[in-house]
């Protein structure tokens, strides 16, 4: 009986802890979760989240903005054209934001802005390398 109790507190004390950690939107392991969002008129067109380590700058986390993501997704598809099934592309001023939490880490406005996918069916939209580049510059990075 011992036994059973000293097992049941040992999950409770590591579920708590798993759940701190997921509710303060952070890793363990000094890792931190972020969020990315593109924004065209007000509204959030695009979202993902991509993990860095704790120790990176804002020039390394937006070099990672593009890799590693958790979640993805054109929240409002009707707001891009999509020139190839592959590449779709949005008009006019743009925000993208880098947030921790409601902390926001980076944030430039840039003129149009484009997202690519591995394939037709895939859903794994991301900015390719060449608007991390540009949101960077913009960022005086």
């Amino acid at each position: 009986m011992k036994l059973l109790t000293r097992l049941a507190r040992t999950y409770l004390a590591l579920s708590l802890v798993v759940l701190a950690l997921t509710a303060s939107g952070c890793h363990p392991w000094g890792m931190r979760l972020l969020s990315l969002e593109v924004r065209k008129g007000g509204e959030v067109v695009y979202e993902s989240a991509f993990d860095v380590r704790d120790d990176k700058g804002t020039a390394a986390i937006w070099d990672e903005a593009g890799e590693n993501l958790f979640t993805d997704g054109l929240s409002i598809p009707d707001a891009f054209t999509f020139p190839e099934s592959t590449r779709a592309h949005l008009e006019g001023e743009v925000v993208v934001r880098i947030a921790h939490g409601d902390t926001t880490l980076s944030e430039v406005s840039l003129e149009g802005l484009d997202l690519v996918r591995t394939g037709d069916d895939d859903t794994d939209w991301r900015l390719p390398r060449e608007e991390i580049l540009r949101a960077k510059a913009a960022a005086g990075l």
